[in-house]
């Protein structure tokens, strides 16, 4: 844990803690749990950080976000949870930037941008820990941001803010469920000209001369579906077997339709790098 709520309710760092001056009564950050953690100090090898005693009451519950490793979709639940709960009560804020232009097909580089990526020897996709509860500064893949979210603890990545268009934005406010999704854009709710990370189960996958739809199984009745028109097939080549029923994520812009008098929610995308599989 690389958090803590100090007896006044405030959050504090492992790397902020002083015991002079914020004392020891020290508690897990997740409201489920509160359980007493201490501090352990770091060393060259490893940032100082807290934890249980394994003792008495000083166990997390199995509600907690620290009882064990989480997949992506609760690690994105305890983030919203967590960035809900903490972000106004000291919780650490860490800026990350989202570039995600070369998923497209259609983005050329400037020639400047294609000259600093030749200088760069390491996948610019990739995530690279400089130490243990340090987030990457920017984010340029799908691929990425689930390894991301599932390589951090949710304390930490629930400091993480991300610059749209000069404002900065919870982590937790772009990564959603199709069910949320819609509400956003039915509700007048979403970001302005923002895309969203949207995830979901395929459930039916219709292939018609121009389009391809990808359906997501229907939460509470909410309809979901990604399109990839014909301009962009050459780039799309997932087959019907290796989609079908398996759960995704996939970036893109939210648009409206209603189909039969039900209002649903589509999104456009251009190549098999718009989608990454989740486990």
């Amino acid at each position: 844990m690389n958090s803590a709520i100090l007896h006044n309710g405030q959050v504090i760092t492992a790397r902020e803690y002083n015991t002079d001056v914020h004392g020891t009564r020290l508690f897990c950050i997740d409201k489920s749990c509160k359980v007493p953690v201490i501090f352990v100090p770091g060393n060259e090898n490893v940032s100082p950080y807290f934890k249980t005693t394994g003792k008495h009451d000083s166990k997390h519950n199995e509600g907690c976000g620290f009882y064990k490793p989480l997949t992506f979709v609760e690690s994105v639940k305890k983030v919203e949870e967590y960035q809900g709960d903490l972000l106004d009560k000291g919780m650490k804020e860490t800026l990350v930037r989202i570039n995600l232009n070369k998923l497209d097909p259609d983005y050329e580089s400037k020639v400047a941008e294609r000259e600093q990526s030749d200088k760069k020897k390491q996948d610019p996709s990739e995530v690279k820990i400089k130490q243990d509860n340090e987030t990457p500064s920017s984010i340029s893949s799908l691929k990425s941001i689930v390894k991301l979210m599932v390589s951090y603890e949710p304390d930490v990545l629930s400091s993480i803010l991300v610059n749209v268009k000069g404002q900065k934005v919870p982590i937790s406010s772009l990564i959603v469920d199709q069910e949320k999704a819609h509400n956003l854009l039915w509700k007048e709710e979403m970001l302005p000209k923002v895309g969203y990370f949207v995830y979901g189960v395929v459930d039916a996958i219709l292939r018609r001369e121009r389009v391809i739809y990808i359906n997501f199984k229907p939460v509470n009745n909410v309809l979901f579906s990604l399109m990839v028109f014909d301009r962009y097939f050459k780039h799309f080549t997932y087959t019907d077997e290796e989609l079908m029923g398996k759960n995704i994520l996939a970036w893109g812009h939210l648009s409206k339709n209603t189909y039969n008098d039900k209002n649903t929610t589509e999104m456009a995308i251009k190549s098999d790098k718009y989608i990454e599989f989740l486990k």
